[in-house]
């Protein structure tokens, strides 16, 4: 209700913000996933963090942390505030899930930073193509680009190192066509799918460059959700390499 209440300024900086609790969502899934605690106490957590549960519990929270920060009026440090506070808490996770031990950080490190250096490449290349681009939606365009790029990589770790099966029906689809032709025995079946979410990227960001300018508000909200289903799904492939890989 707080955050309805007052007027939430959202820009480049405040959506930088929130990508630490993108992460902690992200760890918090694994969790549930990990089955930590037991008993009545599993119930609950299975229920708070099981899927798509994590997300709402997720957003409870940062509206919880978000809606302090406004009732004291700390809103000029809002973005201090939530990246510690974002930091905190997938530190925190990452602290109850190192208890089981580590079995593939290697390839979890490696996806992230393939994907990093993925995505600047993409994103210079998109400036190259137009200036209007990085003007209108600045770091938040290669927060766009790093979501998908991280999501498609770090599936294809899953899929093609670590034997982890798909989830989602639309995703395996992509994979069974990637699976069906003559390269696949040669580079694995996720490239198709890698290439696929970094074209979905690029699109997007092109698409709401126009849609930023007439609505910035309901645009950079929006784009809060694109990062969001790009971020946390990779994050949440790496965590869970790390600890059941």
């Amino acid at each position: 209700m707080v955050l309805w209440k007052y007027e939430i300024r959202i820009d480049e900086d405040l959506i930088i913000s929130l990508i630490p609790w993108m992460a902690f969502g992200a760890s918090l899934r694994v969790v549930e996933v990990v089955g930590a605690g037991g008993g009545d106490s599993r119930r609950i957590i299975s229920f708070l963090l099981g899927n798509p549960t994590v997300y709402i519990t997720t957003f409870v929270i940062l509206g919880c942390v978000w809606s302090m920060i406004l009732l004291f009026k700390k809103d000029q440090i809002a973005e201090k505030i939530l990246i510690v506070s974002g930091l905190i808490g997938f530190g925190t996770t990452m602290v109850v899930l190192s208890r089981g031990g580590w079995s593939n950080p290697a390839w979890s490190v490696a996806g992230l930073v393939v994907a990093l250096v993925v995505s600047i490449l993409v994103w210079e290349a998109i400036k190259r193509k137009s200036a209007e681009i990085p003007k209108v939606l600045g770091s938040t365009g290669l927060l766009v680009i790093l979501g998908q790029t991280l999501d498609g990589i770090s599936t294809a770790i899953g899929i093609d190192i670590l034997n982890f099966r798909e989830q989602t029906p639309i995703s395996q689809m992509i994979l069974d066509i990637g699976a069906s032709l003559p390269t696949a025995n040669i580079i694995g079946v996720s490239w198709l799918f890698v290439c696929v979410k970094i074209v979905l990227a690029i699109a997007l960001v092109f698409l709401f460059v126009d849609y930023t300018k007439e609505k910035p508000l309901y645009a950079r909200i929006l784009l809060i959700v694109m990062i969001a289903i790009g971020i946390g799904p990779g994050m949440h492939n790496l965590i869970l390499y790390s600890v059941v890989g």
